[in-house]
């Protein structure tokens, strides 16, 4: 996989609740890594960052 560029850990406790429904959606999405590149994608988008997203698309699908 080629290099996903310059990151920096964000570490975050999140209900179980929450936490149990991002499971669900990046399985529901097919999102083929882990819940970290999920909650990664999620962010860009959520910042108006869609080019830094590596799985899911502005409409919240998967690339």
């Amino acid at each position: 996989m080629a290099s996903k560029g310059p990151r920096t850990v964000v570490m975050s406790r999140v209900p179980d609740e929450i936490y149990a429904i991002l499971k669900d959606r990046r399985r529901h999405e097919g999102a083929a890594t882990s819940l970290s590149q999920f909650v990664s994608d999620i962010l860009a988008l959520y910042v108006g960052r869609p080019d830094l997203a590596v799985e899911l698309t502005e409409s919240g699908q998967t690339k």
